[in-house]
C-alpha cells in the first residue's frame, strides 16, 4: 500500500465510537501504516486541516442516529478542507442494530469536497440509550460486552488488512440500502427539533456538580443559580443523561430513574470517561 499515513476524526457521544476508533488505529499501526485519531472536540479548525493535508487517507466516524449524522459532527465535516485531488476516505459509524445505509448516504456530499469514499463500515456496538422506560434495551455490564467487543475486533482487523491493501469496502452501499436508511432518517428529522427539548432536571437530585456542563460537547448546558439548563442544541449524545453522578437528567419529564436498580450505559470499556474526548480534560473525584 502505497498510504503511509492517516488521521481519524471522530465524534463519540458515550464511548462506543472513541472504542472503535482506538483499535482501527492501533491495527493499523500494527500493520506498519502511521495512523491517530481525533476527538473533533480536540481538534481546531486549523489543525484539522494541517492534518488532511499531511495524511494519504482521512478517516471519519460518527456514532449514527435515526440513520443520520450527529449536527456537530455534520458541521465538522463542511468544515473540511476542499481537496485539489480525491482523498481516499474511510469512513465508519458506530450502531446499536442497524441503520440502512450506514455511512453511504454523505457520500455525494464528501464527493464535492474531494474526499473519496473508499471504505465505508457499520459496527454495532452497545446501546447508549438508557431510559428507564426500556429497561431491557441497554446493559451496563462491562464483563458481559468483552464477547461482543472481540468480535467487533475481528471485524476491525478484517478492514483495517483491506485498507493495507488498498481493497475498497463499500458496506450497504446500493439503492436499497439507501432507502432503508431513510425509513429512520425521514421520521428523526421530524422529531429532531421537538425531541431535542424535553430535557430537564431533578431539583432535588442535583448537587450542582457541573459535570454534565462540562462535558456537554456542544456547550448546551448552563448553570443557573446551581442548577443546569438544557438550551436547545441538544445534539442526542446521551453524556448529561448516562454520567450525571446522581441520575439527575431525566428525558421527557420521566421520574425516578431507580438507577440504582441498572445504571445506564457508561461506555464499552471501564476505563472511558467522556472527559478523555473533551475539550476540557479534568478529574473526577
Amino acid at each position: 500500500m502505497k498510504n503511509r499515513t492517516m488521521s481519524i476524526f471522530y465524534f463519540s457521544g458515550t464511548g462506543n465510537t472513541w472504542w472503535v476508533s482506538t483499535q482501527i488505529t492501533e491495527e493499523l499501526n500494527r500493520l506498519g501504516i502511521d495512523a491517530y485519531a481525533y476527538s473533533i472536540e480536540q481538534v481546531s479548525e486549523q489543525e484539522t486541516a494541517r492534518l488532511v493535508h499531511t495524511s494519504d487517507v482521512v478517516g471519519l466516524g460518527f456514532p449514527i442516529y435515526g440513520s443520520d449524522v450527529p449536527v456537530n459532527f455534520h458541521a465538522f465535516i463542511q468544515a473540511l478542507p476542499d481537496q485539489d485531488a480525491p482523498k481516499a476516505t474511510l469512513g465508519f459509524v458506530t450502531q446499536w442494530a442497524w441503520s440502512g445505509d450506514g455511512m453511504n448516504f454523505l457520500e455525494k456530499e464528501l464527493r464535492t469536497k474531494g474526499y473519496n469514499l473508499k471504505w465505508a463500515a457499520e459496527f454495532n456496538m452497545f446501546n447508549n440509550i438508557a431510559l428507564t422506560i426500556f429497561p431491557a434495551l441497554y446493559s451496563a455490564d462491562h464483563k458481559a460486552f468483552l464477547p461482543k467487543l472481540k468480535k467487533i475486533r475481528r471485524e476491525i482487523n478484517a478492514l483495517c488488512e483491506k485498507i493495507v491493501r488498498g481493497a475498497g469496502y463499500r458496506q450497504h452501499g446500493n439503492l436499497l440500502d439507501s432507502a432503508l436508511g431513510w425509513v429512520q432518517r425521514g421520521p428523526f428529522r421530524l422529531m429532531y427539533e421537538w425531541g431535542r427539548k424535553q430535557w430537564s432536571v431533578d431539583a432535588d437530585a442535583c448537587t450542582s456538580c457541573e459535570r454534565c456542563a462540562r462535558i456537554c460537547p456542544v456547550s448546551n448546558i448552563r448553570m443557573a443559580d446551581g442548577l443546569p439548563i438544557h438550551g436547545n442544541a441538544c445534539v442526542y449524545c446521551m453524556r448529561c443523561y448516562n454520567y450525571c453522578p446522581t441520575y439527575a437528567v431525566h428525558y421527557l419529564g420521566a421520574g425516578n430513574r431507580r438507577m440504582e436498580k441498572k445504571p445506564p450505559f457508561q461506555g464499552p470499556v471501564p476505563e472511558f470517561l467522556p472527559e478523555l474526548i473533551t475539550k476540557i480534560i479534568r478529574k473526577i473525584s
